[in-house]
């Protein structure tokens, strides 16, 4: 049989119901991972966000989050690589964005204390939300910090992510303002949970979905990948993957883009991988 590695999105895709994961798809996840199946996750949610789902299922291998821009050591507890933004191209990014006025963040990765902050310049709704993980040195993941102009705190480390998010006709706006900037990847989607909510993410060129499951792949040295998302965002890892797999309720030009559309169950995602690896 084929080394495989499995990479899944989690909002819709691995978390069926909305934001959290059900007590029946952690026991299918334990049970891969016991049974040495290469599995993980790649998920736009900060790495605060994400160490929740990733301690929850017990995961062995790298798992990423913001987007594939940071991967985190999942048995060793500490972030093993980030794919960073130029920084002249991340100052040229803020630059453009924070002319609209609106509520824009970096994520900033500090390699001599291997943790990140994220950087607002809060403009409406200042209301910072609440971050309790801590590393092994004692530092907060994803430490908030506030200023009316974040490129100066960008500069202070490694910027590996930006990201808005609001209506339709700003975000569009925003899209309009940096997707001509060379060397970075921009995305723009509607949430699937949150209609009316639109997302403006924004990685480096060498970084994203699509380049964490090639990257898994080559890590892992496996011989096959296999990839599994929902929505837009999700598409370059899907396509990237040797196998892509969406779900029933994707769009309907994101089926017609990948290998195989999941049935509509809940636990799609770990029934597909236990029966491909011969363990139903």
């Amino acid at each position: 049989m084929k080394k495989t590695v499995y990479c899944s999105d989690v909002d819709g895709t691995l978390a069926r119901q909305g934001y959290f994961l059900t007590e029946d798809t952690l026991a299918l996840v334990h049970e891969m991972v016991d049974a040495d199946i290469n599995f993980t996750i790649v998920t736009g949610r900060f790495l605060s966000r994400s160490l929740p789902v990733m301690q929850q299922l017990k995961l062995k291998i790298p798992a990423f989050c913001l987007s594939g821009a940071l991967a985190y050591d999942c048995a060793n507890e500490r972030i093993l690589k980030v794919w960073p933004i130029k920084a002249e191209v991340a100052k040229t990014v803020a630059e453009r964005l924070q002319t609209l006025k609106h509520n824009v963040l970096a994520a900033v990765y500090h390699p001599q204390e291997n943790r990140c902050k994220l950087c607002f310049n809060w403009v409406k709704n200042p209301q910072p939300f609440p971050m309790d993980n801590v590393n092994e040195l004692g530092y907060l993941h994803d430490e908030i910090v506030t200023a009316e102009n974040i490129i100066p705190l960008m500069e202070e480390g490694q910027c590996i992510f930006l990201d808005m998010a609001g209506d339709e006709g700003t975000m569009k706006t925003a899209y309009g303002l940096v997707r001509d900037i060379e060397g970075i990847k921009v995305f723009l989607h509607e949430s699937p949970h949150n209609k009316g909510l639109w997302v403006l993410d924004i990685v480096a060129e060498n970084s994203g979905k699509g380049n964490a499951i090639q990257w898994m792949k080559e890590y892992m040295g496996a011989e096959e990948s296999v990839g599994f998302g929902d929505h837009y965002n999700d598409l370059p890892m899907l396509l990237a993957a040797d196998i892509g797999c969406t779900m029933a309720e994707a769009p309907e030009d994101l089926k017609q883009a990948v290998d195989l559309v999941l049935p509509a169950a809940p636990n799609c995602v770990p029934d597909y991988i236990m029966a491909k690896e011969g363990l139903r």
